[in-house]
């Protein structure tokens, strides 16, 4: 009986039935979590953290959905109620959590235009458009909750008047389960922003402002207080929206919107934000990522949601304090962009070598991306940082084992983690950070009462190249805490020291100090920047990443030109799809003032006196009368605007006059004759161009009779004028009407048609022997499929015979490509941004060039000019004024032409191209 029951008791224990919680994120079928095009999953997880030798059993609640992950991940196609359960079994004991409900639930997808790509609406200054939740579809049957953005309206409809993105968020209030529209509103000739106020927060009641994409920021006060975590995000604009120490949220003008979140700001980089990225709607939400000690004293992981929406459209938090891991953490985050539209969070498992890695999408939250770290986490832990591109990650520790930075190889596209090489430290190390461009790392060590900073290139993935690269930065007092570069292009890197009333800079963060070919390297300034009186650092700095802003498309003028006659146009509809009305053109005989005006525009110098010629019409042609500098203007008047200005564009004139070809040549009883201009214009620099690819001013032509085109071009300006000659022979005197003709050798051919009219009609016509003949060989109409001269003989009844040819000339189009990203990181590979074209492309099997690129323009965000050439190379590496750019997205505008077609002018392609490092 005894043996009964305790059998009996051991058999109730192996599977003990306590009915647990299962946590669920991202249980919405929306446009960014389906089945078709965005599958992602619903995740589900547990709050109890069991050893590594556990195993999972999921049901999901549907026929034959399960898993045997640690986190349940599952796709549901249909919404309904979901009756979910796991079972884990460790050391013998099996447990269950569940079953439970789990409501799945999905909206109507909406739209705020005529249809699902009407995204983007153009609107006059001061005449306001109603946006309506439910114009398009209808609202459902069941509660909703309507929220707009970026106000937090909530009304079906709203009243827009000044430009901005907006969207509304329908939100079933039975599941929580939302869906969004957007509508992206501009004012018509409305300057883009150029640039932000970015903003620090840290230590005790610091407060620094970076405005207007500086690398120096200005010091204030602010209210929050905090020893060591802090984050913060700012908008794609660089504007701060928010920051927090992961127990209270302050927006950007500093007042208190949220506390009593769970977060733990004793903690070297507790406490991390991530854009909750969407698929319809507006930037309106982010993950704030806290960390909180369970009771055995572990850290887990937890979200809140922060919301622009709330308050009015100053923020808030609108989930606070959401489970989303049990394993036991580290004490840090790792954040890094993708370089698409999501977010990688990382975290370390406390006393492991696990590497957890989420990411974070428009679908929400994923399951954790396990990876292998090379050492684990002993106690205390140190800081972590992602290169600015996210491919680069440097993990520091504190001994025990040792004290050091492991440098990792991170995939962008996988969230995977490949360790790279190990970085030994003598002393106890905080802070680590990379250089703009991501060859060279810092780290922040403290030995007693004294500091240093050492420097590490990686540029190179070998180990020993990397250790002989050692350099010591700084030696000083005080401790030291976290490394942080500017939040605008991390040419400088600042350091915190716990209680100082200044940090400390790194400047010329990106030269190795090994670098015996600069003159200047990285250095550091220990009191590099003051802050406001009553303020200290504490040690750590705002932990953040780095958001590309939106390119802006501006009209420009446009120019071309054939000999002395200037084209111009403007590129494009100042207010697409409203309709340029109007375009009062100006040409002065002027070059640009060096500083714009007070409208921000580029003018000519000395207007009054220099004005030439005035035009009011859609393209203006003048026909200049004097070489010499010249600036035009154009203002743009339609719907919404009058006199509207562009920035005034500068040229230089060469004049192509006189330039006299004869008509026509005829030659009697001769084999061939020379022909060529009688006039040819005083410019410096021009080139000959025959259509039989001879490039001096006079050539020798044979027989038969033919048309030959000479065009002439000026270098500077690549302004051409072609003219046209016909050299005959004279033989005989039979007679035939014959045309040339063009055709393209490099796109695939159909057969061309080439008709002879000989007179007398019964002249017998015979085309000598020529791979492009198709057929037609006895015929007065050849086919053919390659350009060439045919020769041709026509004999009379009595056997007289002329000998003639037509010519089919090879004419193409201009190609030109442009790529859309470079990375000069001087690894030998897309090192530069190069147009490819007919001549240049890599694959090409062109028999010659059909494209000439004139020149070459670089502009940052805000419309300055980083680069421009005319040649020889038409290739720009990355660099502005001898330094590296930031990596970001940058315009550019390359002029060219059709060698072969020089009367279509100088072309203009325009387009961004993106930096990576």
């Amino acid at each position: 009986m005894y043996r009964t029951l305790l059998f009996l008791f051991l058999s109730l224990t192996a599977f003990a039935q306590v009915p647990r919680t299962i946590e669920v994120r991202n249980n919405c079928i929306t446009q960014c979590n389906n089945c078709t095009d965005a599958p992602a999953g619903t995740v589900f997880e547990i709050r109890d953290h069991y050893p590594l030798s556990a195993t999972y059993l999921w049901d999901f609640g549907e026929a034959g959905a399960t898993s045997t992950a640690r986190t349940g991940v599952y796709q549901y196609c249909n919404p309904g109620v979901k009756r979910v359960s796991l079972q884990v079994t460790s050391g013998g004991v099996t447990t269950v959590y569940g079953p439970q409900d789990v409501k799945i639930g999905a909206l109507p997808d909406f739209i705020l235009g005529k249809d699902s790509n009407d995204t983007t609406l153009m609107i006059c200054k001061g005449d306001p458009v109603v946006l309506n939740a439910f114009g398009s579809v209808s609202k459902p049957a069941f509660p909703v909750g309507v929220s707009w953005f970026p106000k937090g309206q909530t009304t079906d409809t709203i009243r827009v008047s000044e430009s901005g993105c907006y969207s509304v968020v329908v939100t079933d209030l039975s599941s929580g389960c939302t869906a969004e529209a957007k509508m992206e509103v501009k004012i018509c000739g409305e300057q883009p922003k150029a640039g932000g106020e970015d903003g620090w927060n840290f230590g005790t009641n610091v407060s620094l402002k970076f405005t207007g994409g500086s690398s120096t920021p200005s010091a204030g006060r602010g209210p929050m207080t905090t020893p060591e975590g802090v984050a913060k995000m700012t908008d794609e604009n660089n504007d701060l929206i928010f920051y927090t120490n992961g127990s209270r949220v302050y927006a950007k003008d500093n007042s208190l919107v949220a506390q009593g979140l769970n977060g733990d700001t004793t903690q070297i980089q507790g406490v991390a934000i991530l854009p909750k990225t969407t698929c319809k709607g507006c930037q309106a939400e982010y993950y704030i990522f806290t960390l909180r000690k369970n009771a055995a004293g572990e850290n887990q992981v937890y979200y809140s949601i922060y919301d622009r929406k709330l308050n009015g459209g100053k923020g808030g938090v609108s989930i606070k304090n959401q489970f989303l891991s049990p394993a036991p953490s580290a004490e840090r985050f790792g954040v890094a962009v993708s370089g698409g539209d999501y977010y990688w969070l990382q975290t370390q498992d406390a006393d492991s070598t696990i590497l957890r890695t989420f990411k974070v999408s428009k679908a929400g939250i994923g399951a954790p991306i396990e990876s292998v770290a090379n050492s684990p986490v002993k106690g205390p832990s140190a800081s972590s940082h992602f290169s600015r591109d996210g491919k680069v990650l440097a993990i520091a520790y504190v001994s025990p084992p040792s004290n050091q930075v492991d440098i990792y190889d991170f995939d962008v596209a996988t969230g995977k983690t490949t360790f790279r090489y190990r970085i030994p430290l003598a002393n106890s190390p905080y802070g680590v950070e990379f250089s703009a461009d991501g060859k060279i790392v810092y780290a922040s060590t403290n030995v007693g009462p004294n500091a240093q900073i050492w420097q590490y290139s990686i540029a190179s993935k070998d180990s020993s190249a990397m250790q002989r690269s050692q350099s010591l930065l700084w030696s000083g007092p005080g401790k030291i805490g976290a490394l942080q570069g500017d939040p605008s292009s991390g040419s400088i890197i600042y350091a915190a020291f716990q209680g100082s009333s200044s940090l400390g800079k790194i400047v010329n963060p990106d030269i190795s100090l090994k670098d015996s070919t600069r003159t200047i390297r990285a250095s550091f300034v220990r009191n590099g920047l003051n802050l406001a009186a009553g303020t200290t650092s504490g040690l750590g700095l705002p932990l953040s990443i780095v958001l590309t802003p939106k390119p802006n498309s501006t009209p420009s003028i446009q120019q071309s030109c054939d000999g002395t006659t200037y084209h111009f146009k403007v590129s494009q509809d100042l207010c697409d799809p409203i309709k340029n009305d109007r375009l009062d053109w100006k040409i002065y005989q002027s070059t640009l003032d060096p500083t714009r005006n007070a409208d921000g525009l580029l003018v000519p110098l000395n207007p009054a006196g220099t004005l030439l010629y005035s035009y009011t019409g859609t393209e203006m042609t003048y026909d200049f009368k004097k070489a010499g500098d010249y600036v035009v203007t154009v203002a743009i008047s339609n719907a919404c605007l009058t006199n509207y200005m562009l920035d005034a564009s500068a040229y230089h004139v060469e004049l192509l006059d006189p330039f006299v070809l004869p008509a026509s040549y005829t030659f009697i009883c001769k084999e061939e004759g020379q022909i060529g201009p009688t006039s040819v214009p005083p410019v410096a620099a021009f080139t000959y161009q025959w259509s039989t690819g001879e490039s001096s001013r006079f050539i020798t032509v044979p027989k038969p009779s033919g048309n030959y085109t000479l065009e002439i071009k000026e270098d500077a300006s690549g302004c051409s004028i072609k003219k046209e000659t016909q050299v005959n022979f004279t033989t005989n005197p039979l007679a035939v009407k014959k045309a040339d003709g063009i055709i393209c050798n490099d796109k695939p051919l159909s057969p061309y048609l080439v008709t002879l009219v000989p007179s007398p009609a019964n002249l017998q016509v015979s085309w000598q022997a020529n791979p492009g003949i198709v057929s037609g060989w006895n015929s007065k109409e050849l086919q053919i499929n390659r350009s060439g001269i045919y020769p041709f003989t026509l004999r009379d009844s009595d056997g007289c015979e002329l000998q003639d040819s037509v010519k089919i000339e090879d004419k193409c189009d201009a190609v030109l490509i442009a790529p859309t990203v470079f990375t000069p990181n001087g690894d030998g590979q897309n090192d530069v941004f190069e147009p490819s074209y007919n001549w240049n492309e890599p694959n090409a099997t062109y028999p010659k060039s059909r494209t000439q690129v004139i020149s070459l323009e670089i502009y940052n965000r805000w419309g300055e000019q980083l680069y421009r050439t005319k040649g020889p190379v038409f290739s720009w590496d990355g660099t502005y004024n001898g330094a590296k750019v930031p990596q970001e997205t940058y315009a550019y505008i390359i002029r060219y032409q059709a060698i072969d077609y020089p009367e279509k002018g100088v072309q203009e392609k325009r387009g961004a191209v993106v930096v990576v490092y």
